[in-house]
């Protein structure tokens, strides 16, 4: 028998017991003999049966569904975001809906209305929109808890799980100034609609000026968030009458069209330029040289905006809260460092 016509009455009479009967079991209901328990599951297993995800959710009230919507899949810090989020709740019995939106608002939008018609329990959104009226009309209209990360935005009743950015671009620009007496720094950054590129501009321009170093705007270039985009920003870079002595990119996507250009450009790492990231992902202590960083906070990130989730899908009101998270340096060779 096809399991995608299998009903309950199916494996009722497949068991020899009632509809209710088997349902009780099936749901893991009390007031069952362990003979009977055994007879429906065997059915159950026999038969390949499947529940029927929307009556079942619609008895219980819940689905046991959370929904987790990132700009980009490929991008190391989002999908370690949601890594750490599944990890959270599958030990809760819950799964995830995953939904990559393409950094494109339109498929955002559509994400939200799809995982709110799908009854998930909760959100966990890392926006890229540049004002919160659709977010909060939302909530106003259904009450889905969302979690929000990365990207602080004008939203009442909802928790907002940030990276320490300004922080955490001081930190690394400071050190090149510091440790290693450079003054041209480049910086490969993003459009600024989202708090976190914006605030990471802040904590480079704030190392600059805490140390007496005019901020030169020729500097800043912009990489989109992307390899290609990070390569042309590096070439505009290089071909700077004063080319910077040091490259900060934003995160690792930009890092790698960075090195890439750096490479072809016959660029040595340390010993012309220096590069330090954002963002500690897995091949970044693999490169020739290891990349100087901040230590990663992304799966830290995910499991707390889960834990957050978790609170309002159980009924915790009001006390809504905004974490950031501060890092540590990661001290590599990219940056000059023995």
């Amino acid at each position: 028998m096809n399991f995608k016509n299998v009903i309950l009455k199916d494996v009722a009479k497949e068991a020899g017991v009632s509809v209710p009967t088997a349902s009780r079991v099936l749901n893991n209901e009390k007031f069952v003999s362990d003979d009977v328990k055994k007879r429906v599951k065997a059915a159950a297993k026999k038969l390949n049966y499947e529940p029927h995800w929307t009556a079942r959710s619609l008895r219980l009230r819940k689905t046991d569904i959370i929904g987790v919507i990132i700009p980009n899949i490929a991008d190391y810090f989002f999908s370690s975001i949601v890594l750490g989020v599944e990890r959270f709740f599958r030990s809760k019995g819950k799964d995830i809906i995953l939904f990559n939106t393409s950094n494109d608002e339109k498929i955002e939008e559509k994400a939200i209305k799809i995982a709110i018609s799908k009854r998930v329990e909760g959100i966990v959104l890392a926006t890229i929109c540049k004002n919160g009226d659709m977010i909060r009309s939302w909530i106003k209209s259904f009450g889905t808890p969302f979690v929000v990360v990365d990207n602080k935005m004008d939203l009442e009743n909802v928790d907002f799980i940030l990276a320490d950015d300004i922080e955490g671009s001081f930190k690394l620009v400071d050190h090149l100034i510091n440790v290693h007496g450079l003054k041209r720094i480049g910086c490969i950054n993003a459009p600024l609609d989202e708090s976190s590129d914006l605030d990471k501009l802040v904590g480079y321009k704030k190392a600059l000026t805490e140390n007496n170093i005019p901020v030169n705007e020729d500097y800043i270039k912009i990489g989109y968030h992307n390899e290609d985009r990070a390569y042309q920003a590096t070439k505009e870079l290089l071909n700077l009458k004063n080319k910077p002595e040091a490259i900060y990119c934003i995160n690792a996507n930009m890092l790698i069209g960075c090195l890439i250009c750096l490479i072809e450009s016959d660029i040595r790492v340390p010993d012309d330029i220096a590069v330090v990231t954002f963002d500690d992902c897995d091949f970044t202590s693999a490169m020739n040289p290891p990349v100087t960083t901040l230590k990663r906070i992304d799966l830290e990130m995910g499991r707390i905006a889960a834990e957050l989730l978790f609170e309002r899908i159980r009924g915790k009101k009001g006390d809504y809260k905004e974490i950031r998270i501060d890092s540590e340096l990661v001290i590599r060779k990219s940056c000059g460092c023995k």
